[in-house]
């Protein structure tokens, strides 16, 4: 029994983490980064369909 209150346990944490990172704005240090890689990556996948 306290196997399942604790894979419930787990299930939900990880599911509240990934929410948070999914919907809650970023910190700066967090988001700058992946701005400037997804404006690094961008123009490599653009370009391939000529």
């Amino acid at each position: 029994m306290i196997y399942g209150f604790t894979y419930l346990g787990m299930v939900l944490a990880i599911s509240t983490g990934w929410f948070l990172l999914a919907v809650l704005k970023k910190p700066e240090f967090i988001e700058k980064p992946i701005e400037q890689l997804k404006n690094k990556i961008r123009p490599l996948l653009s370009s391939k369909e000529d």
